[in-house]
């Protein structure tokens, strides 16, 4: 089992449902905005369209089925043809940090590729996946297609664990190490961007920052 990736449900959402939300998302492809808008990956080719759950039954009913609470990431993803997201890991959308993402593919094809842990992940339309964004994982779009995907992030409460499968000793070792990557991470950013590059440095502290407000101090998560 993949532990960083997870099947909640296949078919969450029929051809018929899905197929009015993929025309959806083909018209709000004009409002559509960087997902780095600077910074050393603003020229991805990785797109968002931010929804709002109360306009929109279709996320509702993400959120109803999961018993999630709506204080979070709620967006079309765009991945244009050639975009690569090379193999990393996240702060937020980890289950180290309480909190979690989940996926469901309105357009994508078999030439997405999909890799959590360095294991291909084949998402198909309309599914519904869980994403431990702590975990390495990639996407490479070598289709000629948009990819788009339906993707939310909450916290994980009592209700969004009933989803998923149970902690394991591997799932607590790579929380474990996850920590220690993190810690690595940030002890090399002091060094290297303190002096080579301090206004990004400056960029990563307020981060740092504001992600400690939200998780530790009970700020708005919209802060970050």
């Amino acid at each position: 089992m993949n532990h960083g990736s997870f099947l909640i449900k296949d078919n969450f959402f029929t051809a018929e449902e899905l197929e009015p939300i993929r025309q959806l998302c083909l018209e709000l492809d004009e409002r559509k905005s960087n997902v780095h808008g600077e910074g050393r990956y603003k020229d991805i080719q990785w797109h968002k369209v931010d929804l709002v759950a109360s306009e929109h039954p279709f996320i509702e009913k993400i959120y109803d089925f999961l018993g999630a609470d709506r204080n979070g990431l709620c967006v079309f993803y765009y991945l244009s043809p050639g975009a690569v997201l090379h193999p990393h890991r996240d702060l937020t959308g980890a289950s180290a940090n309480a909190r979690l993402r989940f996926h469901v593919p309105v357009i994508t094809n078999d030439k997405v590729i999909f890799e959590v842990s360095r294991k291909r992940v084949v998402m198909l339309p309309g599914q519904l996946w869980s994403l431990d964004t702590s975990y390495l994982h990639s996407v490479e779009n070598r289709s000629d297609q948009t990819r788009v995907h339906i993707v939310i992030e909450c916290d994980i409460s009592d209700k969004v664990v009933a989803h998923l499968p149970s902690k394991t000793i591997a799932s607590c070792l790579h929380d474990l190490a996850y920590f220690s990557i993190l810690g690595t991470a940030f002890a090399k950013a002091i060094i290297v961007n303190s002096w080579k590059n301090p206004r990004y440095f400056v960029d990563q502290l307020r981060m740092i920052g504001k992600f400690i407000g939200w998780r530790f101090l009970g700020r708005s998560r919209k802060d970050i």
